[in-house]
């Protein structure tokens, strides 16, 4: 399902974003949004009847409502997402500055959300983590997922990571392997979501005591946005200052 979704994007990307004006069909301007293949909960999730939810599809469906803008579900692998932004398969994707390879390259709107990576362990693990410098052994990550707080010690040999390419089967490995780890990195919200919808792995899995920096989790766009943005800002402002962003955020908790 994922490679006929994928499909359709990259055949719509072809097209104009206008659609024509043919009896019944929606006129207005579309931006295709990046939700990453198979979604990432809570921040887009794509259930199984193909309707979309989480954090960022709800503020951003209510934003493109108030710009009289359509917005299409678009679903593109990590690995690919910024080149496919700038051939025009996608217009939006999910990025914090401090994670993306070239932000220079990119428009970012005000941050959606304040998160941070986390790094959740076994309980039967033999490693104490507090701090970066605690790090050995193996790490689950997320394929195609960048962590920049991690070079020096993936630079001296240090780590070794281990790609997952989806959050809950990483914390199934994480689960199943028991002492194995050192840990799995995650988003902090992500990590937290895969517990509070497995909650048979509560009782062995737990986020070690290392606090990692936060950052703005953004709409990342393609320079050939830029005049977009500002408009997004204000009704970002507008969503946040009427304490609607927060009350999406809170049904994602």
């Amino acid at each position: 399902m994922r490679h006929c979704i994928l499909a359709l994007a990259l055949l719509l990307g072809a097209q104009t974003a206008v659609s024509d004006d043919a009896p019944g069909t929606d006129t207005r301007t579309t931006l295709k949004f990046n939700v990453s293949s198979g979604g990432y909960p809570p921040f887009t999730i794509v259930h199984s009847d193909g309707s979309m939810s989480g954090i960022f599809w709800d503020t951003l469906s209510v934003i493109t409502e108030r710009l009289d803008l359509a917005l299409l579900p678009v679903q593109i692998p990590p690995k690919r997402s910024d080149s496919l932004l700038h051939d025009g398969y996608a217009d939006v994707t999910m990025r914090a500055i401090e994670w993306a390879d070239n932000p220079e390259d990119f428009v970012f709107s005000d941050p959606v959300i304040i998160t941070r990576d986390a790094i959740f362990v076994h309980k039967d693990s033999p490693h104490t983590i507090s701090r970066v410098a605690d790090l050995r052994g193996t790490l689950l990550c997320r394929l195609g997922f960048r962590y920049p707080w991690l070079e020096d010690k993936l630079e001296s040999d240090a780590v070794e990571l281990i790609p997952v390419q989806k959050q809950q089967p990483m914390f199934k490995r994480l689960y199943q392997g028991g002492g194995r780890f050192t840990g799995a990195v995650s988003n902090l919200h992500a990590g937290y979501w895969v517990l509070r919808n497995n909650p048979q792995w509560n009782d062995a899995i737990d986020e070690a005591p290392i606090r990692l920096d936060t950052v703005g989790f953004r709409l990342m766009f393609p320079p050939r946005h830029a005049d977009l943005v500002p408009d997004i800002n204000r009704e970002l402002e507008r969503l946040r200052n009427s304490g609607e962003l927060n009350r999406i955020i809170n049904a994602y908790r």
